[in-house]
């Protein structure tokens, strides 16, 4: 899959040169990259502090582009190293965007600019794409840059791996693995549990139990962590967290974090670790069994088609169909609402709400049969509680909050989408 942008406007825009994101390089504010592109073509000081101090981006490339203006002599041949070094400062300076630059994985970027074969693709697709590849190059070192960063926090410290509260196979998995990672790197790490935590979820306790036989280090919050399957602080002094790794949307509380959209953390560090960690056929297993767990074992919309090319590389040999009947859970409704609520519970904060999330999972029989009286248990509540109620049969799921259930096409249980689907229909 490729993206393709246009101009420095809409989702995209900050792709684009003309985009609003400045930077400093070589102790010389830049407005945009087009305002340093253009000024490094001259050696002309007068002529450079003109583009520099151009009011647009636009107006900027008139004066670069002014063929009457001389050129350095080897201009023709460092233009594209040049355009690499003022985009990627732009990305490492900006870090909101170099967030969002990450977020897009391993897709091709194309700058789908019509008259434009060399930085662009063009009319017809053909061209170069130079600023496409540049930008693909640009998101991989802000990516090193950010874990190497991390990294080197780490060094001469003992640090604890830690996922969120009322932890699931996924966050335990991905603690135990990023630590056996770190550890291969000369990092004193352990994967680790907070004594302020709660219960495993306990629709994966059997589950984690079966594979990870290394119990956890029960730690206080006076220690340095690295996060995995979260990214909030949650209490945790900003100071003692030196990074995150993720499969959830940013929160922005934690500087260095490396997260993506994929089926689970575990799967994000296989796939950015690969090429400098050699997993171990059970570090494999344990991968593939963090994706059956965070996609319903593959009934999610969260697997994707890169996700099932990342699976199809561990190369794992097993039937799925028997660990579904093992290990996966529907909701028991012979259990009372509250322990079914508490199965798989977890709090999230939004628009400075605290909103605690409970997963209800079922045929939709069930759901007609059982939701009225659930419904009625949250009203009772003072809280803000939202209900994810997937339906497996019609591969459907039911959303409760607020008073309000909306219905979506498609078995989804990622929460923070689920909230910003809320969020659009304002609802939340």
């Amino acid at each position: 899959m490729t993206i393709e942008f246009y101009k420095e406007f809409g989702e995209l825009g900050y792709l684009a040169n003309y985009s609003n994101y400045g930077f400093v390089k070589d102790g010389i504010y830049y407005k945009t990259v087009e305002h340093y592109y253009q000024s490094e073509k001259f050696d002309n000081k007068e002529l450079k502090t003109k583009i520099i101090n151009a009011k647009t981006p636009k107006e900027a490339s008139i004066i670069g582009r002014d063929r009457s203006n001389k050129r350095k002599d080897n201009f023709k041949q460092i233009k594209k190293q040049v355009m690499y070094n003022g985009i990627l400062e732009k990305f490492r300076q900006n870090r909101d965007i170099a967030y969002k630059l990450i977020e897009t994985r391993n897709k091709d970027i194309a700058e789908a600019t019509i008259d434009e074969y060399y930085w662009g693709i063009g009319k017809d697709k053909s061209g170069e794409n130079n600023i496409g590849k540049i930008l693909v190059n640009v998101r991989e070192q802000i990516k090193k840059e950010i874990i190497d960063n991390i990294l080197q926090k780490c060094i001469n410290k003992k640090i604890y791996i830690i996922g969120h509260d009322f932890s699931d196979a996924d966050s335990i998995f991905s603690s135990f693995l990023l630590a056996k990672i770190l550890q291969s790197k000369n990092i004193d790490a352990s994967y680790a549990l907070l004594d302020t935590y709660g219960d495993f979820n306990s629709n994966d306790i059997s589950l984690i139990e079966d594979y990870i036989k290394e119990k956890p280090k029960i730690v206080d919050n006076n220690n340095l962590f690295i996060l995995v399957d979260h990214n909030s602080l949650n209490g945790l002094d900003e100071r003692n967290v030196l990074g995150a790794f993720d499969h959830h949307v940013l929160t922005g509380e934690v500087y260095d974090t490396i997260e993506m959209e994929y089926s689970s953390t575990c799967l994000l560090l296989y796939d950015i670790f690969k090429s400098s960690y050699q997993f171990s056929d059970y570090e494999k297993f344990l991968i593939f069994l963090s994706c059956l767990t965070d996609t319903d074992f593959l009934t999610s919309s969260r697997y994707t088609i890169e996700d099932k090319k990342l699976i199809k590389e561990l190369n794992i040999k097993c039937d799925v169909n028997e660990l579904q009947k093992k290990y996966f859970k529907m909701t028991d409704f012979n259990l009372s609402i509250l322990d079914n609520l508490k199965q798989d519970y977890k709090k999230y904060e939004k628009n400075f709400k605290t909103i605690k999330r409970s997963i209800i999972k079922s045929y939709s029989n069930d759901f007609l049969l059982h939701h009225k009286e659930y419904e009625e248990y949250i009203k009772s509540m003072t809280d803000d509680y939202l209900i994810i109620w997937p339906c497996y049969d019609k591969k459907i799921t039911n959303v409760y909050y607020n008073g309000d259930w909306i219905k979506i096409d498609k078995v989804l249980t990622s929460t923070i989408l689920i909230l910003e689907i809320l969020e659009k229909k304002k609802l939340l």
